[in-house]
């Protein structure tokens, strides 16, 4: 027997995910970024050139402080960017990027403008307008519920 059941949200909103990220992905390699994935844009996109702090990126990027500081080790190690004490606050640190770090962060941006674009071409611009909006109210109630 076959149900019409509702594909669950959860389901297609991993699954638009997953597609994001591969177009940012694709882009990435395709502009030589080969050892970047879609989370590391998410790092670019929420830094400032001058210097963020590892809270403000995972508050920037909805995900944990913990999830963050793992992107941001991967691209210290690979010379994308740089973590030094804060002038402000010695016990908070400063994240900037690199040289390599800022033009990757130019791309990153792009990339994601892109995809941003595409989708808005495909669905218009008010459905990703009212797309945001409500998935924006979803991540915030989760948050609002899990602290």
């Amino acid at each position: 027997m076959v149900t019409d059941r509702p594909t669950p949200l959860s389901v297609l909103l991993s699954a638009a995910e997953r597609a994001l990220a591969v177009e940012v992905e694709g882009g990435l390699r395709a502009a030589g970024y080969t050892d970047l994935r879609a989370a590391h844009a998410q790092v670019f996109v929420a830094i400032d050139v001058e210097g963020s702090r590892l809270t403000d990126l995972a508050a920037r990027a909805g995900m944990t402080k913990q999830a963050m500081g793992e992107l941001v080790r991967y691209l210290e190690q690979h010379g994308y960017l740089e973590v030094e004490p804060d002038s402000r606050d010695r016990r908070a640190k400063v994240i900037r990027p690199t040289p390599a770090g800022r033009r990757a962060h130019e791309i990153s941006v792009s990339m994601v403008s892109e995809t941003d674009r595409r989708l808005a071409d495909r669905i218009g611009e008010q459905a990703l307008h009212d797309l945001r909006t409500q998935v924006r109210r979803i991540a915030e109630g989760a948050r609002r519920q899990s602290g």
